[in-house]
């Protein structure tokens, strides 16, 4: 790889990065319409790297783009949300025997210590500093296990399912739930008791279910709704009726 294309992969992978936090964080908000002119003018770069992190982060489902028309920030897709909740716990179930035969006692600190920070973050209503110990957390498990490249597939095809965790942690009670379900999970692994250990991580990976609904009543701007087309609407192929 030449420098210069090197830069160029460079400056596409900061663009991307850039965007991808932004709206995992939901400072890009569902809706939100951005441009390649807009984002290229707040980066100081070309078009061309803006419109690689375009198609990146669409292929992601996390843009929506509408060719010759506008690019938007994914609403939350909840089936899709649904499928990268199914892969995340699809592996992190399979992983919790491999990290009960490999886990030393540093791994079990490092755990600990990811605990405890969320109880310091939880009187601060710091969400985003309390989500990145949550990940830290699992990561920790799925890399104590050998399972590096699992966790990355569930980090990178997870857009949809990481916004519906952070905006689960605004409702009341839900990110004391958390920290009480890791100390199970850790207290379990310590004990190498596999089936109480999948048992607290199914319950613990669940919970989204029952707050759906909340959800969509707190922030219903922010998923997709499916809406019904008007006969009128229909595009005929352009035949023209008289």
């Amino acid at each position: 790889m030449t420098a210069s294309s090197s830069r160029k992969r460079n400056t596409q992978n900061t663009v991307y990065e850039a965007l991808r936090k932004s709206i995992l964080t939901l400072n890009l908000l569902p809706g939100t319409a951005i441009s390649e002119n807009e984002i290229s003018q707040r980066f100081e770069v070309s078009r061309t790297p803006v419109r690689e992190a375009f198609i990146q982060l669409s292929k992601e489902s996390l843009l929506q783009i509408i060719p010759q028309k506008e690019t938007l920030v994914s609403y939350i897709n909840l089936e899709r949300m649904e499928q990268e909740h199914f892969l995340r716990k699809s592996l992190e179930v399979s992983v919790l025997e491999p990290f009960i035969k490999k886990a030393d006692d540093m791994t079990y600190l490092k755990l600990q210590q990811c605990i405890d920070m969320q109880a310091q973050i939880l009187d601060t209503k710091d969400y985003l500093h309390f989500i990145s110990y949550d990940d830290l957390f699992h990561k920790t498990i799925f890399e104590a296990a050998g399972q590096t490249l699992s966790w990355e597939i569930t980090e990178n095809f997870s857009g949809h399912y990481y916004r519906v965790r952070l905006l689960t942690t605004w409702l009341n009670g839900i990110a004391s739930d958390i920290i009480a379900q890791h100390n199970n999970l850790l207290n379990s692994l310590k004990s190498r008791n596999l089936e109480q250990a999948h048992k607290i991580l199914d319950e613990h990976l669940h919970k989204l279910d029952s707050e759906k609904e909340l959800l969509l009543n707190q922030f219903p701007t922010y998923f997709k709704t499916e809406t019904k087309k008007s006969f009128f609407d229909v595009d005929f192929g352009g035949l023209q009726i008289k």
